[in-house]
């Protein structure tokens, strides 16, 4: 991983990790395959929130 994407890798994980606290809070008793489903969707979702919110730096030294 290039260190230039450590700040969209950490938002990510950060946005996934709200979004399965909210989901076993308010859905405990959901089925496995739906919240690895769920967890896949929420990471594909925060990357591609991160890439607009934290765009890349170019080197242009």
């Amino acid at each position: 991983m290039n260190i230039r994407n450590i700040d969209r890798a950490l938002f990510t994980g950060l946005f996934v990790g709200i979004i399965i606290f909210i989901k076993e809070i308010l859905f405990s008793g959901i089925n496995a395959f739906i919240s690895i489903l769920i967890g896949a969707i929420a990471a594909l979702i925060g990357y591609l929130i991160g890439d607009k919110i934290l765009p890349r730096k170019s080197d242009n030294n």
